[in-house]
């Protein structure tokens, strides 16, 4: 399939047990596991929600939203500090990525970009429209630091010393996770 017409064309689906997950296969045996064996259940506890991206009926990637939190004291000192004279809170609402993966066939070739974008539009759609949310978090994997980054993403203060050791830590163990947010507020306001 063409990537132009995926990138036109994909759309996203709430998992059900009618999906046929066997031939989707990511780079993490951790995404994958989750997909296939523990997406369905957590979702149908509402612990999460999980939906497919779809095209022309292959599944391309999948994604899974929560609610999240954070405390104010673990968002960059500068952060920090704008929104402490802004509020009494201790702790801000968040909506959580909790997953994120696209299958081999479809990575490295700008489709998570767009991918990223059109949930945080949802996501920023729901902080207008419907419910209180001022960040979209995510545990994402060091391997995809960078991805994240590039994408508006900053690391909360409890990770800032894993970038120094990034690369190392990438080829050790590319799979541990680093907390990042992204303040849907401040990008609004341009």
């Amino acid at each position: 399939m063409d990537m132009e017409y995926i990138k036109n064309n994909y759309r996203f689906e709430l998992l059900t047990s009618e999906h046929d997950l066997s031939s989707f296969h990511c780079d993490s045996d951790d995404l994958n596991e989750f997909l296939k064996e523990d997406a369905l259940i957590q979702q149908n506890y509402k612990f999460n929600m999980t939906k497919l991206i779809c095209c022309d009926g292959d599944i391309i990637g999948y994604f899974s939203l929560l609610t999240d939190k954070i405390r104010i004291s673990k968002l960059s000192e500068d952060e920090c500090n704008k929104i402490k004279l802004k509020t009494r809170f201790k702790e801000l609402p968040a909506i959580k990525i909790g997953r994120l993966a696209l299958d081999k066939k479809y990575t490295n070739q700008g489709l998570g970009t767009i991918i990223l974008e059109s949930i945080m539009n949802i996501i920023y759609n729901l902080s207008i429209n419907d419910v209180g949310v001022r960040y979209i978090t995510v545990d994402g994997y060091v391997k995809a630091y960078h991805f994240y980054e590039n994408n508006g993403f900053s690391v909360l203060k409890k990770d800032k010393n894993l970038i120094k050791s990034l690369n190392k830590i990438k080829k050790l163990n590319p799979e541990r996770t680093i907390a990042l947010y992204f303040d849907i507020y401040r990008a609004s306001k341009g």
